[in-house]
């Protein structure tokens, strides 16, 4: 979950999602991921009125939370699998 006040959260969600494909950590999936601006060019004092004034938002949190949770049960229990697992890199870093 990445969140910003005028600009970048897209970018800055991508960067994160690539840096940790690279160090092969297996996605929870698509509902685990959100990029949302608070307060759209506002000051970030008022950030946290805004956020809690925004319930659309809140719950999208809610739900990447919850999706995350769901994938960590499904590793832990064995049945969450990288499907590249076994796969070798032909230009390993």
């Amino acid at each position: 979950m990445v969140h910003g006040d005028s600009i970048g959260a897209e970018t800055c969600r991508r960067l994160l999602a690539d840096w940790l494909t690279d160090m092969e950590l297996i996605s929870a999936g698509g509902m685990a991921v959100a990029d949302r601006y608070i307060g759209y060019m506002k000051p970030y004092a008022t950030s946290h009125r805004d956020f809690d004034a925004d319930e659309a938002f809140r719950h999208q949190v809610l739900n990447v939370a919850q999706a995350l949770g769901a994938a960590v049960k499904l590793a832990c229990a064995g049945h969450l699998e990288d499907p590249g697992k076994g796969l070798k890199d032909p230009q390993p870093k």
